[in-house]
């Protein structure tokens, strides 16, 4: 018989160690930022039930096609008519990891690790630098004066984070998307990024390698690694991008519901292989009735076995958990990962997987928030204590929208898998 859920505890996150202060608009309209935690979250094998590692994004930014809502001037005063362009607030914002303490009523903020480089200089979360052709593959950047801000090849934008047992750990972030090893202070040790990609990294402050399938620099914009996952013994890295790769084309992300999960040699730096996950259809997503395709992504992903994943799948008011098992047998033919080959995986369609008898990953459901109302509907953070209990937080996206967030201990009746 599957696990019940029979106990979801929400412990609020405290004020005042978590405030960034405030930013004004027009007309004097103010905005309380708060420190958006709710990114990622990993737990390191033996540290005390309760030790938890959260991470940042790249800081407080505001899309700006929802400027005028939120701070009063639109983008066509903030933007320069970009609307698909980022306002950052705080553009020296350092992403950081940061260690928690969790009770079973309360949290602490035990440190915040910012990430830095071997000088010890603050990394910021600004885009990395395009050359022209490459212009549409990363957002412009202004300030709250709309001015336009440079960009910062050693930028990086967190969505996942997994604490390896030698006190370092691995962040998997968008930008790139990319991975990035980070020493125990936030020193950022190295990023790696898809094949092709390393000429816009040359003056980052830190090495860069190209370790990753080139097709992987083709994520959707604003949808790089979003979950990320050691296996049990360190050996792999398992990861996910936020949504289908535009593989071959943009469009093709939009529609598609194939979504690559890589496990990584991190001894050899090298992929391993990859599984085909399929994502559930929108109208799965009870909570967001009006949901597309191009609207469901990945929140997070934890590992629970050697070869089991818990996958935290979402919209904007409805998450679900699947288990997932990483068998030899399931993987994908490596052939899967050459840029040149038609037609792609994210355009090849279910009946079309079927016939050509590719592999998908069977899915199990273990938590609906359409069925939990007790559930944050945005999970985005996810880590397991033990075989019975969950840890989940949701994103309040620095408090831009009003919001803030809560860890939520999912407590079952029963081992999970």
């Amino acid at each position: 018989m599957p696990a019940k859920l029979i106990e979801i505890r929400r412990i609020a996150l405290p004020i005042r160690p978590f405030d960034l202060g405030k930013i004004v608009g027009a007309e004097g309209r103010e905005l309380r930022l708060s420190l958006g935690i709710g990114s990622g979250l990993s737990r390191r094998p033996g540290d005390p039930p309760g030790k938890l590692f959260a991470i940042t994004d790249r800081g407080p930014n505001i899309p700006c096609d929802e400027a005028s809502k939120i701070l009063g001037n639109g983008a066509d005063v903030l933007c320069a008519g970009d609307g698909d362009a980022k306002i950052f607030p705080q553009p020296d914002f350092q992403p950081s990891i940061i260690s928690l303490d969790i009770s079973a009523i309360r949290i602490r903020l035990a440190a915040r690790i910012g990430l830095k480089d071997a000088k010890g200089e603050p990394i910021t979360g600004l885009p990395n630098p395009r050359d022209p052709e490459h212009a549409r593959e990363i957002e412009q950047a202004f300030d709250l004066k709309g001015n336009l801000l440079h960009g910062d090849p050693g930028g990086v934008d967190p969505e996942a984070i997994a604490a390896a047992q030698d006190g370092t750990f691995w962040v998997g972030e968008e930008y790139g998307p990319s991975l990035l090893h980070v020493a125990a202070d936030g020193t950022v040790m190295e990023r790696i990024v898809p094949k092709g990609v390393g000429k816009f990294y040359r003056k980052a402050p830190y090495p860069v390698r190209e370790r990753l399938p080139e097709i992987w620099a083709k994520r959707r914009l604003n949808r790089g690694i979003e979950g990320l996952t050691l296996s049990p013994d360190g050996r792999y890295l398992h990861f996910v991008t936020q949504s289908p790769l535009e593989h071959p084309v943009p469009e093709v992300a939009k529609w598609s519901r194939n979504i690559r999960i890589v496990t990584f040699d991190v001894k050899k730096r090298e992929v391993e292989c990859e599984h085909l996950y399929r994502f559930e259809r929108p109208v799965a997503f009870r909570g967001d009735p009006g949901a597309e395709r191009k609207d469901v992504k990945v929140g997070d992903m934890t590992s629970v076995g050697p070869y089991d994943l818990l996958v935290v799948e979402r919209v904007d008011r409805s998450s679900k958990i699947f288990h997932v098992r990483l068998t030899a047998d399931m993987r994908l033919d490596p052939a899967w990962m050459d840029p040149e080959r038609r037609p792609t995986l994210e355009e090849t369609d279910g009946r079309a997987l079927r016939r050509l008898g590719v592999p998908i990953l069977e899915k199990r459901l273990i938590v609906d928030s359409d069925r939990e109302p007790g559930l944050p509907a945005k999970l985005e953070g996810m880590t397991w204590i033990d075989e019975r209990t969950l840890v989940v937080i949701d994103d309040d996206d620095f408090g831009i929208k009003d919001d803030r967030s809560a860890v939520h201990l999912l407590r079952f009746d029963a081992p999970i898998i």
